[in-house]
């Protein structure tokens, strides 16, 4: 009998993609299961280079017996061979219970939790599946939302799924992820994910805007989670922002850091316009005219001029630029000194001495370098 009618006799379920056989798909049925399996049989008959692609469920199923698929592409004279060869140790591993043990491992899942996850997968879709361990208890999920950002989901998934719910993570503001957790299913985790990140495009724009034109300092690397930013607008004198994600475009929290001198004129524009926040236009705009600043300054190439122009690329008694991921933040107010320091830095120095004092939440004693007042949070 010619193969392909033996094929589909024993097999009736896997049906070729081409004339020339050397794509089939479908499934193959053990016992009362059916397994999703593609091959790729590219030198027809011959069964060299053969390739097997099938489900997650299958894939744990033949864990470990990858020695038998490629040796059967040599051994086997036939594909209804390797087929059979295939049923055949499908069946044995469900039998002898291999896949249960190899489910319950450790923290692995159990039979019926990974069928759930497969079925929960499949409902939220294969274009938006990024990667999944062999034992699904680490999924991958991606969304892209309407700039073209690439968003990514991370569940870690335990052994008592769906009772305990998945650890997750994802590049959102901790405020915006709490959400995530008030669900319990896969589809419904990542359906609030899609609606989270559709209701932070405005947030994201207004960040993008200022790191494409503001000369930023604080985060180094800006993650989509971070809701501040360091902006540097004088000479040794810098303006955190910090955005309230769910309303980015209303007036951002405001705290200069600098010497009190230079910061006066900012915070004198800060003061005369605090209430009158416009309500259109930009949020780059709106910062300049808050701050009455005709531009923010350009970010220099790294040089060191650009890191004398700064001043922050040490402090002044750890000698590190970032201490703990921190930058130096306080500052003498001596126009002649203007030395910086890490907050932390200073503070130990400060308590050292003996003629430092301290006054509610603060401590007060001489600059390091030049001897005057300089205080900071204790």
């Amino acid at each position: 009998m010619n193969e392909q009618l033996l094929i589909l006799k024993r097999f009736p379920l896997l049906i070729p993609e081409n004339s020339n056989f050397t794509l089939y798909r479908g499934f193959i049925q053990v016992g009362n299961e059916e397994f999703y399996i593609r091959l790729h049989v590219p030198h027809y008959p011959d069964l060299k280079e053969l390739s097997l692609q099938c489900s997650w469920e299958l894939s744990v199923i033949l864990q470990g017996n990858a020695k038998h698929l490629s040796e059967w592409t040599s051994s086997c004279s036939t594909l209804i061979a390797y087929l059979e060869c295939l049923q055949n140790l499908i069946m044995k591993c469900l039998e002898t219970g291999e896949v249960a043990s190899l489910l319950l491992t450790g923290h692995r899942l159990s039979v019926d939790t990974y069928k759930r996850i497969i079925s929960e997968l499949e409902s939220v879709g294969i274009d938006h599946i990024v990667q999944v361990s062999s034992l699904l208890d680490e999924i991958m999920l991606q969304a892209i939302d309407q700039a073209s950002r690439t968003h990514i989901l991370g569940l870690s998934l335990c052994a008592n799924y769906p009772s305990a719910p998945p650890v997750i993570q994802a590049d959102l503001p901790n405020t915006v992820l709490s959400n995530l957790k008030r669900s319990s299913s896969l589809p419904a985790i990542y359906k609030s994910f899609v609606q989270q990140i559709a209701a932070l495009q405005v947030f994201w724009d207004a960040l993008d805007e200022l790191d494409s034109i503001c000369w930023v300092i604080d985060p180094e690397n800006p993650k989509r989670k971070d809701a501040y930013r360091r902006i540097m607008i004088g000479n040794n004198v810098s303006v955190q922002i910090t955005i309230d994600p769910f309303n980015p475009m209303e007036r951002p929290d405001i705290k200069f850091l600098g010497s009190e001198c230079a910061v006066a004129p900012f915070q004198a524009s800060l003061n005369e316009k605090f209430q009158l926040w416009p309500n259109s236009g930009g949020l780059v705009d709106k910062l300049k005219w808050l701050l009455g600043l005709s531009d923010f300054p350009a970010a220099p190439d790294v040089t060191e001029e650009s890191q004398d122009l700064v001043h922050q690329g040490e402090c002044a008694i750890c000698f590190l630029t970032r201490l703990e991921g921190d930058l130096p933040s306080r500052v003498c107010d001596n126009e002649k000194c203007g030395t910086v320091y890490h907050t932390v830095c200073l503070f130990e120095w400060l308590r050292t001495l003996s003629t430092s004092t301290k006054s509610f939440s603060y401590i007060h004693g001489e600059c390091p370098n030049c001897g005057l007042a300089i205080s900071c949070p204790s």
